[in-house]
């Protein structure tokens, strides 16, 4: 993969929204936020993330809603304090609060996913 990871950080929260943007706008990414489940949706349709970190407990549409809707090609953490019942599509969990090192490591499994599907196409 080349150039800056792009990710979109989803949550309705302003402060969490910002405190992870800024997380990951640190380690070089090219980040875009999104402050509800409508908001992600449409970001998601126009534009292919290699991260998307998802909050699930929002108004209107839960992170838990959204998740369905996403195309299957975006790598997609369900970024919360609770990791039980998590809907199949999402790829794992982010916790809150989040650490660095917690956010570099999703930054790290979501090259690999990415990678690997990049494989897998040139294998087809």
């Amino acid at each position: 993969m080349t150039g800056a990871l792009r990710v979109l950080v989803v949550d309705d929260h302003p402060v969490n929204r910002l405190v992870l943007a800024e997380i990951f706008t640190h380690m070089g990414c090219n980040v875009s936020t999104a402050d509800d489940g409508f908001a992600a949706l449409a970001a998601a349709s126009v534009e292919v993330f290699d991260l998307i970190c998802l909050d699930r407990n929002m108004p209107g549409l839960s992170g838990d809603d959204v998740v369905s809707g996403l195309p299957a090609d975006q790598f997609v953490l369900a970024w919360s304090t609770e990791a039980s019942d998590l809907p199949r599509r999402f790829n794992g969990v982010l916790s809150k609060p989040v650490s660095l090192a917690a956010a570099a490591d999703a930054a790290e499994r979501a090259v690999a996913w990415r990678t690997a599907q990049a494989r897998r196409s040139l294998a087809a």
